[in-house]
């Protein structure tokens, strides 16, 4: 079976369950062996308008374009791509076009995610896909066994979504210790992250409240986050790795007076790398799970997440 990955959190799925894309898109960066497969995707503005550049595409949008030429050189038999963002990565509706204008014999799979309950779903939505569901089985087991010992280890138990028969052992405990937790995925203008990432605070013992689980990401007014005023913070920009979040979280609290929200008093804001742990929704989110539990509770793990070199705490620059 040929399998190609017109986005990063199929590809990263597709490999963990030992199937390599045969191709690519041009942000699939993990593991090392799909990066390296041909590439089929990039950005519009990087066409040079070259007649044979442009035949050669089989779609495109304002953003993306698909290399025509290279997909059908491919011949896949399945295409993991998405239809959450088309800003963010090339769009489910692109990898149709293409299909048929090239009379490709595929089938093309949205590896859509609206809360954690899809992100656990997909795992076995693309293990059928690939020809790999019995691998696809055990790595959801593998990977809710992970979610239900952070969820154990937490205030105020959590049923991990899409197994709502089960609920953890905090269940009885009461909620108690749950601070606020605010996750930003854009600092100007400030937005707040959506869809799994509520899941993900709340079942690392944080109260998420400005952004509902399965709510799209949205812009946050500064004041709306002072009003919220969260324990935590974590800023995690779209694309950014560690370097580039801290130093738009350190912008951030320099531009906005946020001196009396309780994560910038206490010293308990935090930048993440958003590529490898907050924009992708592959099982690699349970990676960003305890991540976030350690920075929430860092007196129930061996760790308070900052040994992390993906995770980095903010302190202002300036003085006011």
């Amino acid at each position: 079976m040929s399998v190609v990955s017109l986005f990063p959190s199929a590809t990263e799925v597709a490999a963990a369950l030992g199937v390599t894309p045969a191709a690519v898109s041009h942000q699939c960066d993990r593991p090392p062996a799909a990066a390296a497969r041909p590439t089929l995707t990039g950005l519009v503005r990087d066409l040079d308008g070259d007649p044979d550049e442009i035949d050669r595409i089989a779609a495109h949008d304002d953003t993306y374009y698909l290399d025509g030429d290279a997909l059908a050189a491919a011949d896949p038999d399945a295409i993991l791509t998405q239809g959450v963002c088309a800003v963010c990565a090339l769009d489910a509706g692109l990898a149709r076009r293409a299909v048929e204008r090239l009379d490709l014999d595929a089938a093309v799979l949205d590896v859509h995610a609206d809360d954690l309950a899809d992100v656990l779903a997909n795992v076995e939505r693309i293990g059928e896909a690939v020809g790999r569901p019995d691998a696809a089985a055990d790595l959801r087991a593998d990977l809710e066994t992970r979610i239900d010992a952070v969820a154990d280890a937490v205030p105020g138990g959590v049923a991990v979504p899409g197994a709502a028969a089960r609920t953890n052992d905090a269940g009885d405990r009461p909620a108690g210790d749950r601070p606020r937790v605010a996750v930003l995925d854009w600092t100007d203008p400030i937005r707040h992250g959506g869809l799994w990432i509520p899941d993900l605070v709340r079942l690392a013992g944080g109260e998420p409240g400005l952004v509902a689980a399965g709510e799209r990401s949205r812009e946050v007014d500064p004041d709306e986050l002072r009003a919220f005023d969260p324990a935590v913070l974590v800023v995690g920009p779209c694309s950014a790795d560690v370097d580039e979040a801290h130093g738009r979280a350190r912008d951030l609290l320099d531009r906005e007076s946020l001196d009396g929200v309780a994560a910038v008093r206490e010293g308990r804001t935090f930048a993440m790398d958003g590529t490898a742990y907050l924009n992708r929704h592959s099982h690699r989110v349970v990676d960003t799970l305890e991540t976030l539990a350690a920075l929430i509770h860092p007196d129930r793990f061996e760790t308070d997440g900052t040994d992390d070199a993906r995770v980095r705490r903010v302190v202002r620059a300036a003085t006011r």
